[in-house]
Formats: structure tokens, sequence, C-alpha cells
């Protein structure tokens, strides 16, 4: 990140492990709404507040000492209040892995769990998230590092929703919007146009802009260019230059896709790909 965001440090455990961490420091990047699928992120504040939902949400500001949680499809965004600057580390866990550390904690764990967006933590489970965080920046024994993250999910489940099931994307029964989703999650390099999706949702291009942000909280726009920042995640991950990923994900360059990248991720493409 530049001088002006702050500083961040990303280390992913291995390509297969399904588990990530992150840590910035004194950061004022303001994150686009978007979501993350597949992965449940786990964040302590440290300094400054943030607004997990944007500014326009007072009930959604993780101050310093709270504990955030991301649930697998749920749209979030991160805006520092006011003219300040944030520190926070994070976790990002496999949704299919999280759940099979749950049931490893409870044998009678079926559901993902569903957890509230922050909460204040006790000091222990804080130590027990910073120790988590060090063992995986650190790549210490797996032995060690698979029992904490075990004792840090044990120490988790109990905040999360007891009587429901986390709900997953699609978040829409109605065909046509899961027609165009499904187009918009296709073919990335194609620069897609708004009147060819309303038509796969049968509605007006008007209508369908409305329809599908009340279905899956974004734009079509914004929802399709989170799906190529994902699909760029990957190729990164695989060794695939950013030059290459950019053509490839329809980005106009490598420029426009190091912006994109950024500003979904608060990392460039090179800090991103780095992480071992």
């Amino acid at each position: 990140m530049s001088a002006t965001s702050g500083r961040a440090h990303f280390r992913y455990d291995g390509p297969d492990s399904g588990i990530a961490v992150m840590s910035v420091e004194a950061s004022r990047h303001r994150f686009p709404k978007h979501s993350h699928e597949s992965y449940y992120i786990i964040g302590l504040m440290e300094e400054g507040a943030s607004y997990c939902y944007g500014p326009e949400q007072e009930e959604s500001l993780a101050a310093a000492g709270d504990l955030f949680v991301i649930n697998p499809g749920q749209v979030h965004s991160g805006v520092p209040a006011g003219n300040t600057s944030v520190s926070y580390r994070m976790l990002s866990i496999n949704r299919d892995r999280f759940a099979s550390l749950g049931r490893s904690v409870n044998d009678d764990e079926t559901l993902l769990p569903e957890f509230p967006m922050r909460f204040k933590a006790a000091e222990d489970l804080c130590r027990l998230i910073r120790r988590t965080y060090a063992l995986l920046d650190r790549s210490s024994p797996q032995l060690l590092t698979e029992e904490t993250i075990l004792d840090l999910v044990a120490e988790l489940l109990p905040h999360a929703s007891r009587d429901k099931a986390l709900r997953l994307p699609p978040f829409t029964d109605h065909p046509g919007l899961r027609r165009a989703e499904e187009l918009l999650s296709l073919d990335l390099e194609e620069n897609l146009d708004l009147s060819t999706i309303a038509a796969e949702a049968a509605l007006s291009p008007y209508h369908f802009i409305r329809s599908f942000k009340r279905s899956y909280g974004l734009s079509p726009h914004k929802y399709r260019t989170q799906k190529r920042i994902g699909a760029a995640k990957a190729m990164l991950r695989q060794g695939v230059a950013a030059a290459e990923v950019a053509q490839r994900l329809g980005f106009y360059d490598q420029s426009h896709f190091s912006n994109a990248f950024h500003s979904y991720t608060g990392l460039t493409p090179r800090g991103y790909a780095s992480g071992t």
C-alpha cells in the first residue's frame, strides 16, 4: 500500500489451506461495498474505528477492541470514521474449512454459523486472535497452528446465532435474476451491456438494476467487478503475471486492473501475489 493509505501485510497459508492473514496499520483506505462468498473474515480492530457497512449505518461502527466477523456472502464495506486512520488484524478462513472445524468442536454442528457483524470481545479472545495471526504469519509448526485455530473456532462459536443457518448466495428465487447473475459470473473477459443482461432477467434495464441490487446488495457492475477481482486472486496465486490477468479478465489495461484490485483488497496485485 502507498504511504497515503498506510501499510498492509498479507500472507496466505499455502495455496490449498483456505486460510490467509492480513495486518493493516494506519490506513485511511475506503473499501467499496463487496462480499466474500467463500470466506469468513475475522478481524480485530486495534486502533481507530471503521464503519463495516459504511458511514450511513452508525450501528456498524467497529472501534478499537471490537471484533468484527464478515460472514460468507455478507455485503459490507470498510470506511474509517471521520478523517482518521485505522489499524487491524484479519484472518480469512474458507467457509468449508470453518464448517469442518466447527464440527470438530461440536459433533452436532451441521450448519454454517452466522455471526453478528461486530461485538466487544473479551481480552482472552483478543489475545487468541493475535496469537493465531502470529502463528500463521510466521509459518509456525503445523500441529501448534492447527490446535490454536481450533481453539479460536471454539471460542467464536458461542457468539454465533444458534437458531438459523447462514444464508448463502444466490439470494433470490427469481429465475430471471438468477440467470442474469450466472451471466455476470461467467466469461469475465467479455464487455457485457446492460440491455443484454436485463433481457436475461426479463426486466427493463431500470427495474433490473433495482431488483438485482435489492437481491444481491450490489449493482450489476460492482457484482461483476467483484467476480473479476475474485478470479484475479486465484490467477495471481497461480503465478499469472498481472498484465496477463488484466487482459484475461477484461480490464482496460494493467493500470486499470491494479487500481481496481487495490480498491477492493487494499493491496497491490504484486503485494497479494507475494503472500507466501
